[in-house]
């Protein structure tokens, strides 16, 4: 692999193949959703990609397990008993303003998504959606963490290939 001059330049499959381990190492990623099935099933599918990963079943609880852990990436759904995922969202951002959020909603309403735009959130992804972009949405925003945490390595000239 030729060396990559700045993080900049990388290419998806920096951050999906060599790259991948590297995030799937030190990313934690928060997955909350009311509904059981569709939890228990992202919870395996995220496992298989992230080592750490947590799960909440409404906004409230997402923010009880975010203070408790170091997340990286939260993945909210947005109508939720207790508290709603935009709510849960906002006081996620007042306590970290750089953590992604992702919501991931078959809820595609104009004010939803405004107020969404508005809590400056990572993306929206549509229910149902296509597994190929949900994790090109996700690696990316992994990748940002890994390079916010790392900063030497955002400086480096060697990029990707020096972590080889």
């Amino acid at each position: 692999m030729a060396a990559v001059k700045n993080v900049n330049d990388c290419e998806k499959t920096d951050y999906k193949g060599v790259f991948g381990e590297e995030l799937r190492k030190n990313t934690s990623i928060l997955c909350v959703e009311d509904e059981a099935i569709i939890l228990e099933g992202m919870r395996i599918v995220l496992k298989r990609r992230f080592n750490e990963v947590y799960t909440a079943t409404n906004g409230e609880e997402g923010i009880d397990v975010f203070k408790k852990n170091k997340i990286d990436i939260v993945i909210t759904d947005i109508l939720m008993p207790v508290m709603d995922g935009l709510e849960m969202a906002s006081k996620i951002k007042k306590i970290s303003p750089e953590t992604p959020i992702l919501i991931l909603s078959a809820l595609n309403e104009e004010p939803f998504l405004n107020k969404a735009a508005s809590l400056g959130l990572y993306d929206y992804i549509a229910k149902p959606y296509c597994d190929d972009d949900f994790f090109e949405i996700l690696y990316k925003a992994a990748f940002e963490v890994y390079k916010r945490k790392n900063k030497t390595y955002a400086a480096s000239e060697s990029g990707i290939a020096g972590l080889l």
